[in-house]
């Protein structure tokens, strides 16, 4: 009998464990980390853009700046692209035709970065990201996060002393703009709620783990 006790207390935990896995996995509240840095979904609110004196064509380098303390900003790619600016005076990085990849130096260093990558006429595209020549982003260590459907795809990335980003683009994707900068306890992370389903999930992992408790405690009253 207590053997069957401390298997079905075994069952218990595990059920427990499981719940717990699909929970984390679930999660939207956590980005992907590699070494000081992580990547996630951003939401961008009110850190300070980076702006263009001026719009250029078919260049492989442009100069930027952040807006509002006037430190310079470069972009680099081994193809050609153009610098659009838009009526706020955000720099956007369209590609001349296409832009397979592009590398974003600030003169200062920061601990944030928001930035948004657009494959209007792509279905899909694959990220990667090297920053300060040394974190990789790629879909090895970040998965769907580093998949860039149609359309807008929002990021923020976080660390110490940002100085250097290169993007990578599988297949070319059409144009990067809204590079925003700023220390990152000002960063507003995007929070999800989780879905219905997550809730049900944690609730009944929380159950299994309260019932496997109890019957571990029962199990060491009678031994």
């Amino acid at each position: 009998m207590l053997k069957g006790l401390r298997m079905k207390s075994r069952a218990v935990a595990a059920g427990g464990a499981l719940a717990a896995a699909l929970l984390l996995s679930n999660s939207a509240f956590a980005g992907v980390i590699v070494g000081s840095y992580t990547l996630d979904t951003g939401s961008f609110g009110g850190q300070l853009g980076v702006h263009s004196t001026g719009s250029q064509s078919g260049v492989s380098t442009a100069s930027g700046f952040v807006n509002q303390d006037g430190s310079a900003v470069t972009f680099d790619s081994t193809g050609l692209f153009d610098l659009v600016v838009n009526g706020q005076g955000e720099a956007t990085i369209v590609g001349d035709p296409t832009l397979a990849n592009l590398t974003v130096s600030f003169a200062k260093t920061w601990g944030a970065v928001t930035f948004d990558l657009e494959t209007e006429s792509k279905t899909s595209s694959v990220m990667s990201l090297l920053v300060n020549g040394t974190a990789l982003f790629s879909g090895a260590t970040c998965g769907s996060l580093c998949d860039l459907g149609n359309g807008a795809n929002k990021f923020v990335i976080t660390g110490p002393n940002i100085q250097t980003l290169e993007f990578d683009f599988n297949p070319a994707i059409d144009d990067a703009k809204q590079f925003r900068v700023s220390d990152t306890s000002d960063v507003p992370i995007e929070v999800e709620v989780p879905e219905p389903g997550t809730w049900a999930v944690m609730l009944a992992g929380f159950a299994l783990m309260v019932t496997w408790l109890r019957s571990r405690r029962r199990i060491s009253a009678r031994v």
